[in-house]
């Protein structure tokens, strides 16, 4: 199985497993079933949250289940965690991710990160031919999109920046 199939299979792991979303914020919700349904062309399944908190942030994921697997989403929202002070929030990671130097997120499985604009006040594709994700920036949160299927990537960049723009007019609506 190649490098992205496993961190795809695990990153479906780890949205469906830890705690459950706590508190008014629910990640699962910032996508809506039939959202989901006319992007991906499958009814959701199934919709398993879960929610960590690490070094000031909080990390609330969505698994979204669809009938083929390799069509399923993971849904990642990354924000400043209410209950602690972190010496930097999501934009400094963010710089740090997409404008440091070295590792970049993605950057040793699938090559530099693409600019996408028309989402959010930034964003980037990471993938290949199997996985890819879009990272989105928005004032002071950011979110991760994984999706898979058998398109090619000006696809999955599409369909993830068409469920991100979903899922950022409810998030800040949630705010």
């Amino acid at each position: 199985m190649r490098v992205n199939a496993w961190l795809f299979l695990l990153s479906s792991l780890l949205a469906t497993g830890g705690t459950l979303a706590s508190g008014d914020f629910d990640v699962c919700k910032l996508i809506a079933s039939s959202d989901m349904e006319a992007v991906q062309g499958e009814a959701v399944l199934d919709a398993k949250s879960s929610e960590r908190k690490t070094g000031g942030f909080a990390i609330a994921q969505c698994y979204y289940t669809l009938p083929s697997h390799t069509k399923s989403v993971s849904l990642e929202v990354t924000r400043p965690d209410p209950n602690q002070g972190a010496p930097s929030g999501p934009r400094d990671r963010w710089k740090k991710l997409f404008h440091g130097e070295g590792d970049q997120e993605g950057e040793k499985e699938s090559g530099k990160p693409l600019p996408v604009s028309g989402v959010g006040d930034e964003a980037f594709w990471t993938g290949n031919q199997m996985i890819g994700a879009l990272y989105v920036l928005k004032d002071n949160s950011y979110l991760r999109i994984s999706i898979g299927g058998a398109e090619d990537a000006s696809v999955k960049i599409r369909k993830s920046k068409e469920l991100a723009q979903k899922a950022l007019k409810r998030l800040s609506n949630s705010s």
